[in-house]
């Protein structure tokens, strides 16, 4: 059965939370080390943070057979929107829940006729393939002083 994604509700606090926990030791530990793991987790990932994006309807989550193995965080960065977090969890990747996520993101650049942009740290060469392959392509950062890489997803010109 494939995934579904839809957006979160206050009841899908704890699953998405854990999907961070799940997802950023083996994301960011081996570059990052542990203690900006754990920073990260209580910064991006705590009650609070995750508890005001979802409630704002910027989350969206992928579920499998009725368990949330995945979500996106997105926000508007001027007049388009932008991909703060994508991660599903380890054993539910590579089966194109990513890309699904990403999709719904997509779609809620083209319902205000905006792009999708994202960023990423340099070097990760799995984000990258994952996001050209997705047809986003470099960007110029938004502001200065950031070393994450930005790209772009441009929405198809309507009718």
């Amino acid at each position: 059965m494939p995934s579904t994604v839809r957006p979160a509700t206050a009841d899908d606090l704890a699953a998405v939370r854990l999907v961070g926990i799940l997802s950023w030791p083996p994301t960011y530990g081996p570059s990052r080390g542990a203690g900006f793991v754990v920073a990260g987790l209580d910064r991006y990932w705590s009650d609070e943070a995750i508890g005001a994006a979802i409630h704002e309807g910027r989350i969206d989550v992928a579920c499998h057979e009725g368990e949330v193995v995945g979500m996106a965080e997105i926000d508007r960065l001027d007049d388009d929107v932008v991909l703060w977090k994508v991660y599903v969890i380890p054993e539910h990747q590579h089966r194109g829940i990513g890309r699904r996520l990403v999709d719904a993101a997509k779609s809620r650049a083209r319902a205000i006729d905006g792009d999708l942009v994202t960023e990423y740290d340099n070097g990760n060469a799995v984000v990258r393939g994952f996001y050209l392959r997705e047809g986003f392509v470099d960007d110029p950062a938004p502001w200065p002083g950031t070393d994450a890489v930005w790209m772009r997803w441009s929405s198809p010109a309507g009718p």
